[in-house]
């Protein structure tokens, strides 16, 4: 796979891949211009920027709730740096993700939850379903609620074109 340089992560969001009845894998889920990138969600950098989070918010003189609130908000600020990232350093960041190509994915079936009633960013969305069907199998996602879905429809469509159904 060539990873150039001119491709640059537009949409970066938490997803769980549902790979058996009763085992789920979180993910970060990424798209470039021309690849749908998926990479293991990185406990270890989350914790860092909670611990981080937590300090900054200790050091502007913070209320202890206060602190624990801006360091809940580490997987969102995670995710959130992928943004603008080149497809290059995310594979150097998480060597063993996934990246898909127009050329790899035989059907992609996107289904949007509904609208999100408690503002941003909060757990309670109902997650959009995406489903890949590739050379090597089924990949199916349930992707962050708060993911706009006339985004995600625009950016896997100029990914996979015509090959992208949407559910009901």
């Amino acid at each position: 796979m060539d990873a150039s340089e001119g491709e640059v992560v537009l949409l970066a969001c938490q997803a769980i891949e549902r790979s058996g009845a009763f085992k789920n894998l979180e993910l970060t889920l990424m798209i470039t211009p021309s690849f749908i990138v998926l990479a293991p969600f990185d406990r270890a950098k989350v914790e860092r920027i909670r611990r981080e989070r937590a300090a900054d918010a200790r050091a502007q003189g913070a209320s202890r709730f206060q602190q624990m609130w801006y360091g809940a908000q580490a997987p969102f600020a995670m995710v959130d740096g992928y943004m603008g990232m080149t497809l290059a350093q995310v594979l150097a960041e998480l060597p063993s993700s996934r990246t898909f190509g127009r050329s790899s994915i035989q059907r992609a079936t996107l289904t949007e939850g509904t609208q999100p009633r408690m503002g941003a960013r909060t757990a309670v969305a109902p997650a959009h379903r995406l489903v890949l069907r590739t050379e090597a199998g089924e990949v199916s996602l349930q992707v962050d609620g708060h993911v706009q879905p006339r985004e995600l429809r625009r950016l896997l469509g100029a990914i996979v074109g015509d090959l992208l159904d949407l559910g009901p």
